[in-house]
């Protein structure tokens, strides 16, 4: 199988702190979960993977290429959504989507039109008068519109309310299942995590703790949760 994302031994460093090396695959469809305490490497990866930053060592692979030098090419058929998306916020809903899709030819203007009335978003509203939550849900659009392959997320349900959250993750479900888009999914919130991840991997100052399918873990360390999984397996590192 031809995978969406695949690392080799890929690391960088800053002057306090190294990620990797990390080697992950990615299949389609497939939904990896990053997880770790701030300052874990969560970002970086991300950052890494789409472009932002060069590898010091080893590679990663999107679609076959290399994000930091192929990142148009990738960008065209994937999609990012930082933390803190940022807005046009004079702008309409509808008005910041019709511009998103200006820069993509696979753009669906009826596939956008009927998740703003799925997510319920008032698209004549100015975005500075949406709520928090029907922002977020705008961005997840926005990263959607062209049908990507691939869709990478830093934290995007943080500080969001529960019925939120599962709207978010539900639609993130269907996106891998039905429409077989890989998604990459960093969180802090290990709850949606527990729901939503295939595989996982667990970073801990920029060092896999773990890395396996979700199933695997559960019946590694006989624990339900994502979270009691890290404490011990984080644990049981500090102890060998």
């Amino acid at each position: 199988m031809n995978m969406t994302i695949q690392t080799r031994n890929l690391s960088k460093g800053f002057d306090d702190f190294q990620l990797g090396p990390l080697n992950i695959k990615v299949a389609p469809g497939e939904i990896l979960g990053v997880m770790g305490p701030n300052g874990a490497g969560k970002t970086t990866l991300l950052r890494l993977l789409w472009g932002f930053l060069r590898p010091d060592s080893g590679e990663a692979t999107i679609f076959g290429l290399q994000p930091h030098l192929d990142q148009l090419k990738i960008r065209l058929r994937a999609g990012y959504l930082p933390e803190n998306p940022r807005f046009y916020d004079a702008m309409s809903a509808m008005s910041f989507l019709q511009f998103i899709g200006n820069f993509y030819e696979t753009w669906d203007r009826d596939r956008t039109d009927r998740l703003l009335a799925e997510f319920e978003i008032q698209s004549d509203q100015p975005i500075r008068n949406l709520s928090k939550g029907n922002r977020a849900k705008l961005a997840i659009i926005a990263a959607t519109g062209h049908w990507p392959g691939l869709l990478i997320l830093d934290e995007p349900t943080s500080g969001l309310d529960p019925l939120i959250r599962v709207d978010i993750l539900g639609f993130l479900r269907r996106l891998a299942k039905h429409d077989k888009t890989s998604i990459v999914l960093s969180s802090h919130i290990s709850d949606d995590l527990d729901r939503l991840a295939d595989t996982v991997l667990m970073l801990n100052a920029g060092q896999p703790v773990e890395y396996a399918p979700a199933a695997v873990l559960h019946t590694k360390y006989n624990l339900d949760r994502l979270e009691a999984i890290f404490l011990d397996a984080l644990g049981t590192q500090h102890h060998s």
